[in-house]
Parts: structure tokens; C-alpha cells; sequence
């Protein structure tokens, strides 16, 4: 009898402002669309998933039904440690005045490893079905965040796993980093935009997801400009050197500044793939006053359906 395919996940990084919660939006989508069963997640309090999918989850780790085939949910590392604390030690209603306690929540702050280790341990949970005795999600895709704290927290596992060679930490903590380094379970993807600091930020994140045993997923640089159509360079020019009217002028310098903002576009990705020995995936800009659904949907469309989730 065929086996059921795996559940997969997909975690999503990049330099803030960069567009990864609007790709994160879009691979959820783009997967529902094609049958699977979605969980999208948020890592802290909903804010930009949330908006770009229109619904707001009320608790954390409870889905909130988006379309069919798709739900969000939020996970707080607050939260997640002290889910993880009832089910494993005694004295439940104790433990649950103890999680109220101003100490407790000192503590969590002071070492917000601690955090990132349970919130990342309570994405496998989900994953795996562990709550529930089996997967109940084909994909699961997480908005991780900056690339400085993403990286921290998907390197948290491994480094808690050798720093504890025996005991519970060292197995749950093994575990998780096992699930994180199989290339058949998880994808790490990148978002960068294009411009010379994203997309450094973008090597270097690829660059430290190797480094750290991760698998890199799709390379992505959003918002990019359509390449410019054989001949521009040369209309430009002669349009430049003839004395015409202001309207002329004005619309040669504008034109000039287009180009020059397509060459370096071009540059730098041809950077990035280089220094990477990578594909770059490249999604369109879109000129918009809000961005939301549509725009969701639009990017949606774009995306390469051979390596959709």
C-alpha cells in the first residue's frame, strides 16, 4: 500500500522589510490552491500574516479557519514553554499559578533562548500531530521572522542538544534539530529585496543556514522590475542628446533613472547567485497604495508552480 507523503514545513527569512510575511502569505496560499491542507503560523502576537490573510486568531496555538484548505495560527514562546511544562510535570494547577508569576515571566525574557527553543518545539508538535496522535496538516508554513532571530532560533535546537548530552532536554531538543535538518521534512526559504543591503543580508543568511546543517529551500527577491526591453538603452540616449522640450527632457531623466535602477537590480541578484550558487526566484513589484488579499493573490500567480509546496 502507497504511503501517505510526509507532512512538510516550510520557514520563511529574510532582512525585515523585505516582503516575508507577503511570500509567506503567498506559498500558503499557493498550496491550498493546489489540495493541500495549510497551516500557516505566526511567531509572536499576529500582526502582518494576519493582516495580508484577513483574520485575527484570538489564542495562541488555536487555528483560525482562512479558506478551505487554509488556517492561521499564532505561537507565543511564552505560551509554548508553559504548554510544554503542564504536560510534563505534576502538580498542573500549581504549575498554572506559577506561569502568572512576575519571576517566571522575568525569566522568560532574560533568556529568550528559552523561548525560541519551545516555540520552534511547539512547530514540530503541530507538524508531527503529537497533541492530536497524528498530522492533521499536509504543510505547515511559518513566518520565522528576521533573519538575525530566525537564524538563532533554528539554530537553538542543535546547540541545546550538545550543550545537554543526556536527559530530557537533550532528547527533545535532538529531536527538533533532526526534524529542522531533513531536507525531506523542512525548507528554509530566503526573501531579500533588490537592493545591494537585502540581498547581502540574503548570502549571508543562505550562507549561515549551510553552515548550521539547514536546508535551503527557494531563494526569493521580491518586488523586482521587469527587465527592460531590447533597444531601451540606446532609444534613451539619443532621446537625452536632442534638445526637445521640458516634457522631453523630464521624460529622458526619468527613463534614464529606470534603466539605472534595472542594471542594478541585475547586478546584484547576478551577485547573490553567484556567491551563492543559487537560483534566484523573482517576484514582481507591485504598485499599490495598501497591500492585502489581492495583492496576496497576485503574488500567488507568480509563483513557480514546479516548486510550489
Amino acid at each position: 500500500m502507497k504511503r501517505a507523503p510526509r507532512p512538510k514545513l516550510h520557514l520563511v527569512t529574510g532582512k525585515g522589510g523585505v516582503g516575508k510575511s507577503s511570500f509567506t502569505a503567498a506559498l500558503a496560499l499557493q498550496a491550498a490552491k493546489r489540495g493541500r491542507h495549510v497551516l500557516a503560523i505566526e511567531l509572536g502576537e499576529p500582526s502582518g500574516l494576519a493582516g495580508l490573510l484577513g483574520v485575527r486568531p484570538q489564542r495562541h496555538g488555536v487555528p483560525e479557519p482562512v479558506r478551505p484548505g487554509l488556517s492561521l495560527a499564532y505561537f507565543d514562546g511564552e505560551a509554548a514553554l508553559g504548554e510544554y511544562l503542564l504536560r510534563r510535570l505534576p502538580f498542573r494547577e500549581r504549575m498554572r499559578a506559577v506561569f502568572e508569576h512576575p519571576l517566571y515571566r522575568a525569566f522568560v525574557g532574560a533568556g529568550p533562548g528559552v523561548a525560541d527553543l519551545m516555540v520552534i518545539g511547539k512547530v514540530r508538535d503541530e507538524l508531527l500531530g503529537l497533541a492530536t496522535g497524528k498530522p492533521q496538516w499536509d504543510v505547515l508554513v511559518v513566518d520565522a521572522g528576521a533573519s538575525g532571530h530566525a537564524l538563532q532560533m533554528l539554530g537553538m535546537p542543535a546547540a541545546t542538544a550538545s550543550t545537554f548530552t543526556a536527559g530530557l532536554a537533550h532528547r527533545e531538543a535532538r529531536r527538533v534539530a533532526a526534524m529542522l535538518a531533513d531536507p525531506e521534512r523542512t525548507a528554509v526559504h530566503v526573501v531579500a529585496l533588490p537592493e545591494r543591503m537585502p540581498l547581502v543580508e540574503a548570502a549571508e543568511t543562505v550562507e549561515r543556514l549551510r553552515a548550521l546543517g539547514l536546508p535551503v529551500g527557494r531563494l526569493v527577491v521580491n518586488q523586482c522590475r521587469p527587465p527592460a526591453p531590447p533597444g531601451a538603452e540606446a532609444a534613451v540616449a539619443r532621446l537625452a542628446a536632442v534638445d526637445r522640450r521640458p516634457d522631453d527632457v523630464r521624460l529622458a531623466r526619468v527613463a534614464r533613472r529606470t534603466l539605472a535602477w534595472v542594471r542594478a537590480q541585475e547586478e546584484g541578484i547576478a551577485m547573490l547567485e553567484q556567491r551563492v550558487a543559487l537560483a534566484a526566484e523573482r517576484l514582481p513589484r507591485l504598485v499599490t497604495a495598501a497591500f492585502g488579499r489581492a495583492q496576496v493573490e497576485a503574488l500567488t500567480a507568480a509563483l513557480a508552480v514546479e516548486s510550489s509546496p
